[in-house]
């Protein structure tokens, strides 16, 4: 086996010695656009990556 090849294999070794290769920090979890929203309406938390105060039920309870 040439010299390139070991250290190849060495290193998928390492990064898979932990068992799956998702848990060795290849996949990174990219930061949620989602934000924590109190309603002004009903008081409910919820969470929306809209810019809104008011959950769905009180923005439809407003708009009629």
């Amino acid at each position: 086996m040439a010299k390139e090849e070991k250290g190849f294999e060495a290193k998928i070794k390492a990064m898979t010695a932990g068992g799956c290769a998702c848990m060795t920090g290849i996949l990174e979890k990219k930061a949620s656009t989602l934000k924590k929203v109190v309603c002004k309406g009903c008081g409910k938390v919820f969470r929306t990556n809209r810019d809104t105060e008011y959950c769905y039920d009180c923005q439809k309870k407003l708009s009629r």
